[in-house]
């Protein structure tokens, strides 16, 4: 029953919609009813400035933060991943937005990298120079948490629950990108600081 409530929280926290509260309160608007329509970094960036776009990051990596700090010890040691997983469910799908939320990688960044340090910021690095190669941020978040998924594998190798976790997590990323990895293979994928192809 504990892990469920702990599971369930866990949701509600990520459930919390940081581009769609900042659109709503700074610009009267719906978030997702301009540019890409996801619930998240990119586009609030896109939609909103630099400025609200960076307030959604923040507040959707302190989501994952507060989770794993405050609610994964509540589990049992085997189980705390699933914390994780959780919260970015809820930033993904919140069932008051009719489960169109984001894309999950601020909230994974910090889920992950509050448990993990160097590998998050080693994983962050190699993102930004997949973006930055490529121009597309796409494929730098997919290069992200990639990377931070193999070095949590590798991390908890011996405990099995938790390695399902990580891959959960991991396979969740990369669907929630299919509309981006479609675009990549038609050429349709919007540039860093331009258009498509």
């Amino acid at each position: 029953m504990k892990t469920a409530i702990v599971l369930f929280l866990s949701y509600l926290i990520g459930a919390i919609s940081g581009s769609y509260i900042i659109g709503k309160l700074f610009r009267g608007t719906d978030i997702r009813e301009h540019g890409s329509g996801n619930a998240g970094t990119t586009n609030a960036i896109r939609v909103m400035g630099k400025k609200l776009g960076y307030l959604t990051f923040f507040i959707d990596v302190v989501k994952g933060v507060a989770v794993m700090l405050f609610l994964a010890p509540l589990l049992a040691p085997e189980l705390r991943l699933f914390a994780g997983v959780f919260v970015v469910l809820g930033h993904d799908f919140p069932f008051y937005l009719r489960f169109r939320g984001g894309k999950g990688i601020a909230t994974t960044l910090g889920a992950w990298g509050i448990l993990h340090p160097v590998f998050a910021a080693v994983s962050a690095a190699i993102g930004v120079i997949c973006a930055l190669a490529t121009r597309y941020v796409s494929v730098g978040s997919m290069c992200f948490l990639s990377a931070i998924s193999i070095a949590m594998i590798w991390t908890y190798s011996a405990t099995p629950w938790n390695v399902v976790a990580v891959v959960v997590l991991w396979i969740l990323g990369f669907v929630r990108h299919r509309s981006n990895i479609d675009r990549l293979r038609r050429g349709t994928e919007k540039r860093i600081g331009g258009n498509s192809q």
